[in-house]
């Protein structure tokens, strides 16, 4: 995981992760325990850029909301409390 962009209210957001074969991968993903700090990735999607991430919580038949502006977190504080779970 290098990079973590989630909504306003921490509930919903883009993971990015450096792959050995198709380099850097974006994934949706949903916090499901916040006082735990582990999220999942929503229905084992990825896209090759944020963009195309992002679009996936534009498309209208989604029923995954962002609340306000994506924003970085910074993953260096925040990288023991993410677990990544299935």
């Amino acid at each position: 995981m290098t990079q973590v962009w989630m909504d306003a209210r921490h509930h919903v957001g883009i993971m990015e992760r450096e792959d050995g074969h198709l380099g850097r991968t974006y994934h949706p993903i949903e916090v499901t325990d916040r006082e735990k700090g582990e999220f999942s990735v929503i229905g084992n999607k990825w896209f090759t850029t944020y963009n195309g991430a992002r679009e996936f919580f534009r498309h209208e038949t989604n029923h995954y909301t962002v609340q306000g502006r994506m924003k970085k977190v910074d993953v260096t504080l925040k990288l023991e409390t993410f677990v990544l779970t299935e």
